[in-house]
């Protein structure tokens, strides 16, 4: 049995539904540091988590958040007959998607679709069904909207993260490592990243609310068929994944598989 300190804020989902609006963007970066810190420490131990999404994530408060559930998670070398697709759809890389061994750069991608849902406050995919045909489109290189102005830094990272390519995604330790710099330059005004985020503050874009209540609850409406809970997935005749310029979904023709 293991024993878990208890997360005062909840799962990480919680907590950008919950106090989203009162969260900086210095308090984003050092969530998604202590992140990428937990999975180094997974990675390091040569596992990977295979069911990463933010509700497997708890925080204590606004600024650190701890990985949790590895009820999946397996050693990278175990070999696996198994080609059962097990988890949250639109956390899922879309090697894994289309039959693919799931690897340490498909938490990775997993990490990326984090990224975004702490930018943004919302969960990915949140207003269209998670069906096989979303399945389709994020093989063909399909990734959540980005609903509000975001420094270019965090979002080459993002991007990153999120490629097609398993080889072209960073590793954890470097996520790590540049998110960690991310939040000193935010101390220096002469860094790139801070100028960013002022010109950010400036436009008065951000955050991703808009026009919303000035209740510190951030809302939104979620598809009926949008299922953020892990279950089995079967997918076939998925097409191989594509990089497609990270364009939203309603961008992209999807044809007939």
């Amino acid at each position: 049995m293991m024993v878990m300190q208890y997360a005062k804020q909840g799962s990480l989902r919680k907590l950008l539904d919950n106090r989203y609006k009162d969260l900086s963007w210095r308090h984003k970066i050092v969530n998604l540091y202590y992140i990428a810190e937990g999975l180094v420490a997974i990675h390091e131990a040569n596992l990977v988590h295979k069911d990463f999404h933010s509700g497997n994530i708890v925080n204590n408060n606004t600024r650190s958040s701890f990985i949790t559930d590895f009820g999946l998670c397996r050693p990278v070398f175990q070999d696996s007959k198994s080609t059962e697709i097990f988890g949250v759809l639109p956390y899922i890389a879309p090697e894994v998607l289309y039959g693919k061994k799931y690897t340490m750069k498909s938490d990775i991608y997993s990490f990326g679709i984090i990224m975004s849902e702490v930018f943004t406050g919302y969960p990915p995919y949140h207003d269209i069904p998670h069906n096989s045909c979303l399945a389709t489109q994020i093989c063909l290189g399909c990734r959540p909207k980005i609903r509000c102005k975001v420094p270019q830094l965090l979002l080459d990272l993002m991007n990153e993260c999120l490629d097609a390519e398993p080889q072209n995604r960073p590793t954890a330790k470097l996520l790590r490592d540049k998110l960690n710099k991310f939040y000193d330059d935010l101390n220096n005004d002469e860094t790139v990243l801070y100028k960013q985020v002022e010109e950010i503050k400036d436009s008065g874009k951000n955050p991703s609310v808009y026009d919303q209540a000035k209740s510190s609850r951030f809302n939104y409406q979620t598809h009926k068929q949008a299922i953020y809970t892990s279950r089995s997935l079967d997918f076939s005749k998925l097409p191989k994944p594509i990089n497609a310029g990270s364009k939203p979904i309603e961008e992209v023709d999807i044809p007939d598989v």
